[in-house]
């Protein structure tokens, strides 16, 4: 090998490892460390869902009365005259165990949800620039706030309201056994078809709730932009219209209750946006 070549190799090693240097600096990383990433975050969420189920299974008299709270309630309603018996009940054997697992790995995720946002931010964080990674404590207290918001709004605004509907609004007409004496046909509740609609609605609405979050994020990204916002807020007002019609009953303080926030959340997401891009500007 002639001795100029042999010079140069050195000074072409030490550039690439600044390249290499450089480019893991700006967020490049191999697809195998992505994934090797990924595996490790997943596991350690699992990880935290299990300990927080834990927590969830110490105070588990607690969550049952968060879950269950709203029957009791229906059972009390259906007490009073003209009211059809709505009885809760399990039909398999085994329930009794399921619903618990299920209760404690509900439990599990929303105490947890922190966690698991702190270790999704941080397989995300290389991707995303400087300025918002600055300011990524307060992005991951905002998403905990807004999921914990969510759930909780819910639960207390909404949820009596859905299943009170659910329940009472459409019931078949009174069956007439003798003149004069009718009978309503009984609402029997399964815990396990109750528990799994009060997860799906609870989680969405939490999941919801994450729009500015996510907003926030994709504008620091340069994906969205204040303007698309300002642009299609008519647009978008239609849709989360029609999504509060599909996803709540037929009843208007119902539909309002989840129209108002999330036009609430959009605006404020357009506004986060907008100034996220007022500091870029020079």
């Amino acid at each position: 090998m002639p001795l100029d070549q042999e010079h140069e190799k050195p000074q072409r090693q030490a550039a690439n490892i600044d390249l290499k240097r450089l480019r893991r600096e700006q967020g490049y990383m191999p697809m195998a460390e992505h994934l090797g990433e990924l595996r490790k975050r997943l596991f350690r969420i699992a990880l935290w869902v299990v300990l927080f189920s834990i927590v969830g299974y110490i105070f588990y008299a607690e969550v049952w009365d968060f879950l269950m709270g709203p029957i009791a309630e229906l059972v009390r309603k259906s007490r009073e005259p003209g009211m059809p018996p709505v009885k809760i009940m399990t039909t398999r054997l085994g329930d009794n165990f399921a619903i618990e697992f299920k209760i404690l790995l509900l439990s599990g995720f929303i105490l947890s949800f922190p966690m698991i946002i702190f270790e999704l931010w941080r397989f995300v964080t290389p991707a995303l620039s400087r300025h918002i990674r600055r300011w990524g404590s307060i992005i991951l207290l905002a998403s905990v706030i807004l999921f914990w918001g969510g759930v909780f709004f819910a639960r207390t605004v909404t949820w009596k309201t859905v299943v009170n509907f659910l329940v009472f609004q459409w019931l078949p007409p009174a069956i007439q056994i003798a003149p004069g004496d009718f009978i309503r046909p009984e609402v029997n509740l399964t815990i396990t078809d109750y528990l799994s609609f009060f997860t799906g609605f609870h989680l969405a609405f939490g999941l919801s709730f994450q729009l500015p979050v996510v907003s926030v994020i994709l504008g620091s990204m340069g994906i969205l932009s204040s303007k698309l916002f300002f642009k299609f807020w008519r647009h978008a007002i239609v849709v989360l219209c029609l999504f509060s019609i599909v996803v709540m009953p037929p009843d208007v303080f119902a539909m309002l209750s989840l129209l108002i926030p999330m036009m609430g959340l959009y605006f404020l997401s357009a506004f986060l946006v907008k100034l996220i891009e007022a500091r870029r500007t020079p």
